[in-house]
């Protein structure tokens, strides 16, 4: 498989430890994980966080090296020569899953619905568990743990690798903790708020894995990719269900099982 070309700098801080709420409040507190080196064995869960933290508004992509003008962070400084399509499915999914943790860790406490508690803690567990295998991937084959900035050339790359993920403008909402959290916490229900960040986000994830499935280069990536798409349509098919019931539109006795 031949490999993408770019002339793009530098692996970016991913990790965010704080976000901006939409009203200007900040929302911190958040740590995904810290993986040093990259190798993590288990999940670690988020410290907690809430929507009413007051301080001053820090932008989640400028934390993961992206200023909005496509920049990288200047303190990175390696090159990227050629980069094949596991590294961009890497880059791309370690700033995707980062985002949902994160907003499953602001929404838990707020989730009135059981199952939406449920499935927060799930997130926050597997996606954590994956951006560790992610990582130790990475730094095995690639040198590094930290991805590439998402800057335009590289975002360029990923839509040309993984079509269907969206725009470049929806890309980077998704994958920008400070747009979902900003979004759920202005919102006035929390629940059906998580399901309306949590299935466009789950969407992209399938796309982009359906994508790795046909094109990885290491089975690793490939095996990554089929659990995403298991367990993150499994979890849009509840929440559709459980929209609908929220919503008014069904019952659990009145919706087929599927």
């Amino acid at each position: 498989m031949r490999p993408f070309e770019t002339s793009n700098k530098g692996s970016a801080l991913m990790y965010i430890t704080s976000w901006t709420k939409t009203r200007g409040v900040l929302v911190a507190g958040v740590l995904a994980a810290s993986l040093l080196g990259g190798v993590a064995t288990t999940a670690q869960t988020p410290e907690a966080a809430s929507c009413d933290l007051a301080g001053t508004p820090v932008s989640g992509m400028a934390a993961m090296g992206h200023d909005g003008h496509g920049d990288a962070t200047p303190a990175m400084d390696m090159q990227i020569g050629q980069v094949e399509f596991d590294q961009l499915y890497i880059d791309m999914m370690l700033p995707h899953h980062g985002s949902i943790v994160a907003l499953a860790a602001v929404a838990l406490p707020l989730l009135t619905d059981a199952r939406l508690q449920e499935m927060a803690q799930t997130i926050i567990e597997t996606q954590t568990a994956e951006q560790g295998e992610l990582q130790a991937l990475r730094t095995e084959r690639y040198g590094s743990s930290e991805p590439a900035p998402m800057d335009d050339a590289m975002m360029a790359m990923m839509m040309e690798a993984m079509p269907g993920t969206g725009t470049a403008g929806e890309m980077m909402r998704l994958m920008d903790a400070g747009a979902l959290i900003g979004a759920f916490c202005a919102a006035d229900n929390p629940d059906l708020a998580f399901i309306d960040q949590t299935i466009p986000h789950h969407e992209m994830a399938i796309v982009a894995s359906e994508s790795a499935l046909e094109r990885a280069v290491h089975p690793e990536i490939a095996n990554i990719a089929k659990e995403v798409i298991d367990t993150q349509q499994a979890e849009i098919d509840e929440l559709e269900l459980i929209r609908a019931e929220l919503a008014g539109g069904a019952t659990p006795e009145a919706t087929p099982a599927g």
